[in-house]
């Protein structure tokens, strides 16, 4: 079966030097049916021989990275994609953020095209076609930044789909994550995917974590990953640390359990009728306020670790989603209870908390 999805990406690749959009579809979709039909051996054969295909891709034929991104969805590896698809990503988004400043010295006062396919013709002539005002930059690379407009979505659903894999995140080297980060940030106000692509890319993974609880002068020491942001993070600290005092934990009212299998493996959505009620705020070492909007990796360091104080709750801070990222299986384990003598010196080096955030209640 390997041997024939092969024979399918080469008509593929002959599709698209024909650019013809219906024959790269029709062939798309029988690699799909085929690679499918095959199983798991058969989608990662497509996966691994789509990957080297995808930095020379752009405008519809970008669609190839979506088709990839589905074959991991039906079961193939996404580990040959690691090198090739992050960072394909992230210059979409780096060549997005220009377009609208090229099109306005292109065509002043005229409206951008929308984000069709039926509007690429007249961006791409547009932009490469104004040779007055382009800086040095050459033909083919106005066209690559043209196209972005139009296939930057195809790029981050398909890294969406595989940044779930904590085994894909680990092979992402960190600058490669920071890129993504900084680049989603510049247009994630109109595109929800880069925002999504940005808070994937800040996923922590194997990552110490220390909580204070002040009250009763005790620590604990866990170990997380996978955790899509804070308002996640509360549920499952709820359900690691709330117990019996007389056991070390803390003391309070254990999280609901449809809303602990919200923030792992069950329905995401727990919906106004039965939101999360979060048993804690947190600050972190600093006397920053952690807002449940927030993501772990912007929990502040003490010391070279991630540090949570707890305080009590103000009222009823309702979470009706458990985990923002369906298919990204979080873990949070609690390694140990801190030693009186460590979380002494812990408390000692905390800073008092910044109560001055209206949201912090």
């Amino acid at each position: 079966m390997p041997s024939e999805i092969q024979r399918l990406v080469d008509e593929l690749v002959t599709e698209m030097k024909s650019g013809s959009a219906p024959a790269y579809r029709a062939a798309m979709k029988r690699l799909a049916d085929t690679a499918r039909a095959g199983g798991p051996e058969s989608l990662t054969a497509a996966v691994d021989a789509l990957a080297p295909l995808l930095p020379g891709l752009g405008g519809d034929f970008a669609m190839t990275a979506v088709l990839a991104g589905a074959c991991v969805e039906w079961g193939a590896s996404p580990m040959a994609l690691a090198d090739v698809l992050p960072r394909r990503a992230s210059e979409a988004m780096m060549l997005n953020e220009s377009v609208p400043e090229f099109w306005g010295k292109a065509a002043p006062g005229r409206p951008l095209p929308e984000p069709v396919s039926a509007s690429t013709g007249r961006l791409v002539g547009t932009l490469t076609g104004a040779t007055r005002w382009r800086r040095g930059v050459d033909k083919n690379t106005m066209t690559r930044i043209a196209l972005s407009w139009f296939d930057m979505e195809h790029w981050l659903k398909a890294l969406i789909t595989v940044m779930g894999d904590a085994g894909f995140r680990a092979a992402v080297p960190g600058d490669v994550k920071a890129e993504l980060r900084e680049h989603a940030a510049a247009v994630a106000h109109r595109s929800q995917p880069a925002a999504w692509v940005g808070a994937l890319a800040a996923v922590l993974d194997d990552e110490p974590l220390e909580v204070i609880d002040p009250r009763t002068q005790r620590g604990y020491a866990l170990t997380m990953s996978g955790v899509g942001d804070n308002g996640q993070l509360h549920i499952l600290l709820a359900d690691r640390l709330v117990g019996d005092p007389g056991q070390g934990l803390v003391a309070g009212d254990r999280p609901a359990r449809s809303w602990v299998e919200a923030a792992t493996g069950g329905n995401p959505r727990l919906g106004p009728a039965d939101p999360a009620i979060r048993c804690f705020r947190l600050f972190d070492g600093q006397g920053a306020y952690v807002s449940p909007e927030g993501v772990p990796a912007d929990i502040g360091l003490l010391d070279g670790t991630r540090v949570l104080v707890l305080h009590p709750p103000n009222g009823h801070y309702a979470l009706q989603v458990g985990r923002v990222f369906e298919d990204m299986m979080p873990n949070l384990r609690l390694d140990r209870i801190l030693e009186p003598a460590e979380t002494e010196r812990r408390i000692a080096r905390l800073a008092p908390a910044v109560e001055n955030d209206l949201m912090a209640d």
